[in-house]
């Protein structure tokens, strides 16, 4: 666009008021219009950037709004996850979302915030806003209490990958705590997690046994890591998950002694106790993944175990071992 400096228009005016239409009433044309397009998309993987796996949306109701207040210009519904606000005056406007009518899922909205500015250039005259809508994130604690049948993203570090048991049940760990994810399975291209792995999960908030969990968790991994060391514990504290506490954590039993053992359906039950105190015993579950010989646990033989605990449902816990590094017998 020509440029001119404050100058060269005011002699332009100058030259103007000597044409023969002296004394016509001198009128500021009308300002060119500009119009502004919002596109809106669900962040399925939670990678605050629109891909493949994401979806656009449709019906979300946006708002155009006077900057610094709250009066209304314009309204409308997007329609395969764009609407076009045309005809618009130069000026700034700010694009809002209304979150009342989104579903109570949704935790996240991003990119409605700030102002958007028409301007009369050729590449300022029509703007786009992109706009992620996105589950709601929290933590592993708030996740435990929440109320069932809502879908929600988690973050944490795997503690069980989701391929170590028949059930497809994972544990995770963050600052805030545990929790349990069943139903687990890999987003596509993807077979699995590893221990220690950094890993973002969709899922929906449920119960199992008397305890908050993660129902039909989606995994994507985010990050490889270190894996969790298990919390030193006894045989007391696990039999009744020290009244709960230590629900879905990774925990050691050390020199502890086997007393009983069974074959439970496809899998193989431990029984083991503290050698200084028989009296408590707690249940250790050998999955059927875990494909150990049965014949090397003999009643009297001591060893460590390490795993995550369960909830039974009647107050106590067992411990399952995750892999067969997790079983060292002496």
């Amino acid at each position: 666009m020509m440029r001119h400096s404050t100058a060269g228009i005011a002699l332009a005016l100058l030259a103007a008021a000597g044409c023969t239409n002296a004394g016509e009433k001198l009128t500021v044309p009308p300002l060119p219009n500009g119009g502004i397009q919002v596109a809106t998309y669900f962040d399925r993987d939670a990678s605050h950037s629109f891909t493949t796996l994401d979806t656009v949306m449709s019906g979300v109701r946006v708002a155009l709004v006077v900057p610094g207040g709250t009066d209304t210009i314009r309204t409308g519904l997007t329609v395969d996850g764009v609407v076009t606000f045309d005809s618009l005056p130069l000026g700034q406007y700010r694009v809002v979302i209304d979150r009342h009518a989104l579903n109570d899922s949704v935790g996240v909205v991003a990119g409605d915030t700030g102002t958007v500015r028409i301007i009369n250039t050729a590449d300022s005259s029509h703007v786009g806003r992109l706009i992620r809508i996105g589950y709601n994130e929290v933590s592993l604690a708030t996740a435990r209490t929440m109320a069932a049948g809502k879908r929600i993203m988690v973050r944490g570090i795997v503690t069980s990958a989701l391929q170590f048991f028949r059930d497809s049940t994972s544990f995770l760990v963050d600052t805030t705590g545990t929790l349990r994810v069943t139903g687990s399975r890999a987003r596509p291209g993807s077979q699995g997690n590893n221990i220690g792995d950094s890993v973002l999960v969709l899922g929906t908030t449920g119960a199992s046994l008397g305890q908050g969990v993660l129902k039909s968790g989606l995994f994507g991994t985010l990050a490889n890591g270190v894996a969790p060391l298990p919390r030193i514990t006894t045989v007391v504290d696990a039999n009744n998950a020290k009244n709960g506490t230590l629900d879905a954590v990774l925990i050691q039993l050390s020199n502890v002694v086997i007393r009983d053992t069974a074959v439970s359906g496809p899998d193989f039950m431990l029984k083991v106790a503290d050698p200084a105190d028989t009296t408590v015993k707690t249940t250790i579950i050998l999955d059927q993944l875990l494909n150990a010989p049965h014949g090397i646990f003999v009643p009297g033989r001591t060893g460590t175990f390490r795993g995550v605990l369960v909830p039974v449902g009647d107050g106590t816990w067992i411990l399952k071992p995750r892999t067969g590094l997790d079983v060292i017998l002496n």
